[in-house]
């Protein structure tokens, strides 16, 4: 080889594999950089496969590698995502925590109003009611709603009871004497309430409740 040239070797006769190595070293006129072609057929050849080999690896690895940062940048894309939620749902809380003690003005002020009776300023109940309105609804806009509580099943999740009368049966929700909110999914504040029984039905009403449910539905399918 001279001049950075693979010299034309003559294959010696012999095998078919020796003469396909001698016409794939032929074959290869330019020279490859960085390699040095041996004058032997085999030689070079398992050279070549052998280069060929290692830059396959190092495209592997190359792809691999892309993959790997690829997915770590998607991962920290969604964790950024849920730290902005999380921030952003967590200041929310955190403002309309600090206005529920102006909306429990607003209500007592209400109620004060509604016991007094006639004797109040019309206007005055107007403005309170009004201004209560408004604030629930610009509070409900960042998704606070109010907690069911007189009437419904007592849910200690949702509920807090200070007062626990006697009785068998389900326990519901006999008083509120504060309202609890929830923003979105999360319980800001329980509701205070009263907690009594609601007695199980007997069976002969409970089947008579059944059966007028019945009827209704089958009037309504009529």
């Amino acid at each position: 080889m001279t001049g950075g040239q693979v010299d034309r070797v003559e294959p010696a006769p012999g095998s078919a594999g020796d003469e396909a190595a001698a016409a794939v070293v032929e074959a290869v006129v330019d020279p490859v950089p960085g390699i040095e072609l041996s004058e032997d057929p085999g030689q070079a050849v398992g050279l070549l496969l052998g280069e060929l080999a290692a830059a396959r690896a190092a495209e592997e690895a190359a792809v691999d590698k892309w993959k790997r940062a690829a997915a770590e940048f998607d991962n920290y894309r969604r964790r950024a995502r849920r730290d902005r939620a999380e921030l952003v749902s967590r200041s929310s809380e955190r403002v309309a925590g600090r206005l529920l003690p102006v909306l429990d003005s607003l209500d007592s002020a209400l109620l004060l109003d509604v016991e007094a009776g006639a004797s109040s300023d019309a206007g005055i109940r107007e403005g309170l009611s009004g201004t209560r309105d408004l604030l629930l609804s610009i509070l409900a806009a960042e998704g606070l709603v109010p907690i069911e509580a007189v009437g419904s099943v007592f849910d200690p999740a949702l509920h807090e009871a200070v007062q626990i009368g006697e009785g068998e049966g389900a326990m519901v929700v006999a008083a509120e004497l504060r309202r609890g909110y929830m923003l979105g999914d999360r319980v800001i504040r329980a509701a205070l309430v009263v907690v009594g029984y609601r007695p199980s039905e007997a069976p002969e009403e409970a089947e008579a409740s059944e059966e007028a449910e019945e009827d209704q539905g089958s009037e309504g399918s009529e």
